[in-house]
């Protein structure tokens, strides 16, 4: 059974892979460490996203990073194609309506029972204090590890000629954390918070046809973690090439501890449908 269970000594080790330094989150009783999740809670609010630059230490991140690659492997990949709003489109539009233009996206997911419990990932994913973090910079009360076995904490996985299209999120944020860049291209590029303005569809459709106006590339450095209102603003990875993959492990958390993935999303992302899987203990 996949469970959220800590080994002996891993609370010591997640703690020890952050710079604490600069961002102290161990502990939001702390007037130190409130105020400083405050901080980012008011730039997530104010920008939809908060960006921790250098947040895993430089020793830690290599170890983290060489010891994800040799799992990597383990990724299932997926190629499809898919509108800028992850749906089905509009059949009462043209097929040249913003509605119905077909991205493509290709990108490869290591999901979380596949990930050694002993990990240093797993080991920081468990761990509590960035959980709450995390939490309170979303402002959410209630905040829990995702109980899902399989998109509870998965790594995507990006080589040669990997990419993902233009779109908006479905799920209303993300957790990421950059461990390892390309050798070139896996650019993270966005277009801030335009859902729902008057001029969202003209924006959309000027942005698939190449116009860079607003287009804003994020400097997503390795070692850092990224939490993103994706659903309100569009973006994309751009085009991976050479031997060296992108490796972005997504870091998942509910406001439920018992939701999980429905099983058409297990399979698409990880090619199995988790009828049998056992859930992770949320928490």
């Amino acid at each position: 059974m996949t469970n959220n269970t800590i080994p002996n000594g891993s609370s010591t080790i997640a703690a020890s892979m952050i710079d604490l330094s600069q961002y102290p989150i161990s502990d939001l009783s702390n007037a130190e460490s409130r105020a400083f999740a405050d901080r980012c809670r008011l730039e997530y609010q104010q920008t939809g996203l908060c960006m921790l630059p250098g947040f895993i230490k430089p020793a830690a991140l290599e170890s983290m990073a060489n010891e994800t690659a040799e799992f990597s492997d383990k990724a299932y990949f997926c190629k499809s194609s898919h509108s800028a709003y992850l749906d089905d489109g509009d059949p009462n539009a043209n097929q040249s309506d913003v509605a119905n233009r077909q991205e493509q996206t290709y990108v490869g997911s290591v999901a979380y029972d596949l990930i050694p419990q002993n990990s240093q990932l797993k080991q920081l994913y468990q761990w509590d204090p960035l959980k709450d973090f995390i939490g309170h910079v979303l402002g959410k009360t209630n905040f829990y590890r995702f109980a899902d076995p399989f998109g509870a904490c998965s790594v995507n996985v990006f080589v040669e000629g990997g990419e993902h299209g233009w779109h908006f999120d479905e799920s209303e944020y993300t957790v990421t954390l950059m461990l390892q860049a390309p050798e070139k291209g896996g650019t993270f590029e966005y277009v801030p918070q335009i859902r729902g303005q008057a001029n969202e569809k003209e924006i959309v459709g000027s942005i698939l046809d190449g116009d860079r106006d607003g287009v804003v590339e994020l400097p997503f450095t390795t070692g850092t973690l990224l939490i993103f209102g994706g659903n309100q603003t569009l973006h994309r990875v751009t085009r991976v090439t050479g031997d060296k993959a992108r490796l972005v492990p997504v870091l998942c958390y509910a406001e439920d501890p018992t939701v999980v993935n429905s099983e058409s999303v297990r399979q698409l992302f990880w090619g199995r449908s988790g009828k049998d899987a056992q859930p992770t203990a949320g928490g």
